[in-house]
């Protein structure tokens, strides 16, 4: 009998600047979960490359230093999520779910990578999960 892989999520960066900042941040604990699924191999978390500026620039603005970015751009390798390019294919169908839903294209993104990989989107973003634009869920529900 073979064991089943396990299910793939994509992430945004709403649920892993969660991972690095827990002050002002809700369903903290539910991020973390996560990401301990992940290292412990009963799921895999998928996120286009970008994720890494956008939760590296929401540290920055919350006051973090250069050193404490280095350190946390380190984490985020570390944490070995299944990075994805964000190459020409993932790009035109991140324009067709920005001009069809109104997201950012930074946003559309996530959504679209979860349609290309047939996943789940987890995101703490009320809009984008309610966007219609994959399948997704609000992290706290």
């Amino acid at each position: 009998m073979s064991e089943s892989a396990p299910a793939i999520l994509v992430v945004d960066s709403s649920v892993a600047v969660k991972w690095f900042l827990s002050e002002r941040e809700d369903q903290v604990d539910r991020a973390l979960e996560l990401l301990r699924g992940h290292l412990d191999e009963r799921l895999r978390l998928a996120a286009p490359a970008h994720l890494r500026l956008e939760v590296l620039n929401a540290l920055l603005h919350r006051g973090l230093g250069a050193l404490a970015l280095k350190r946390a751009a380190a984490a985020l390798e570390g944490f070995r999520l299944e990075w994805h390019g964000v190459d020409a294919a993932l790009t035109g169908a991140s324009v067709r779910i920005a001009c069809a839903s109104g997201l950012t294209l930074y946003d559309s993104a996530f959504a679209a990578l979860a349609l290309d990989l047939d996943a789940e989107l987890v995101t703490d973003d009320r809009r984008l999960a309610a966007s219609g634009a994959c399948r997704a869920r609000q992290l706290g529900a």
